[in-house]
């Protein structure tokens, strides 16, 4: 057996508190991110051994800041309606193998999250042949529950012991921006956890492998595996202190 293991965990100073664990699943930590780039606009790149991406459809203003071994700090302001920005952090496949030839895929993370309207906390990706996008939620905050748009198809509740319980849904995005460009139609699969929470350990490829056994298509190579932050027409700040990426072969 081979172990891959990237980890990032960093204890600074106090910084982005917003409410309690008990309200809003949020983590009273005061971590936050040090050293690395600042970014205002789209962008890619590897940093310390993490990928990592900023994305904005252009009517959302924001800056990341990529610190070491994954973590990030972030914050966003809707300029208009419609506006969405993403960003994240994590590792990046290449859309070479399938999970199952990746191997398995666990991220432990700490975050300290603050958003002001619709906003998601999730692990984030694609695959191609066929081309799906995913998410696996962990919080969210908004009118919007992240399981709920595109008229979903909800196929009921898993629960990983220790981790916590999901509901899975699926939607179809129609003429819609995606890793290969704008224009395309492509599913959606959505694991939303029952309780929300900011910092824990998420079994990414038990999600996988539940959704290939109700009969989502997670054949296509994986992409990527990222934890993202997400606003839609909303502004806030987050803080990913952990990140911590295990792939077992």
């Amino acid at each position: 057996m081979k172990t891959v293991k990237m980890t990032g965990f960093l204890l600074i100073a106090a910084i982005l508190i917003f409410g309690c664990m008990g309200n809003n699943g949020n983590s009273n930590n005061n971590d936050t991110v040090s050293g690395g780039t600042t970014i205002t606009s789209n962008s890619l790149g590897t940093y310390d051994g993490y990928d990592y991406e900023f994305w904005s459809n252009g009517i959302a203003s924001g800056s990341m800041t990529v610190g070491a071994k994954g973590t990030f700090q972030c914050e966003w302001t809707s300029n208009g309606s419609g506006s969405n920005i993403l960003f994240r952090s994590g590792k990046r496949f290449g859309a070479s193998q399938t999970h199952n030839q990746i191997g398995d895929i666990t991220i432990s993370y700490g975050a300290n999250y603050n958003p002001a309207g619709t906003s998601y906390l999730s692990v984030y990706g694609w695959t191609r042949s066929p081309l799906a996008e995913y998410y696996i939620v962990e919080s969210y905050f908004g009118t919007g529950h992240p399981g709920r748009w595109n008229n979903p198809v909800y196929y009921g509740t898993f629960t990983i012991p220790e981790e916590g319980t999901y509901e899975i849904y699926k939607t179809q995005m129609n003429n819609a921006p995606s890793i290969d460009g704008n224009g395309k139609n492509f599913p959606q699969y959505i694991s939303v956890r029952t309780e929300k929470r900011s910092s824990g350990t998420i079994s990414v490829s038990r999600h996988f492998e539940e959704w290939q056994r109700i009969g989502l298509d997670m054949s296509g190579r994986l992409y990527e595996a990222m934890m993202k932050v997400e606003g839609y027409q909303s502004s806030g700040n987050a803080n990913l202190t952990q990140n911590i990426i295990t792939i077992t072969r």
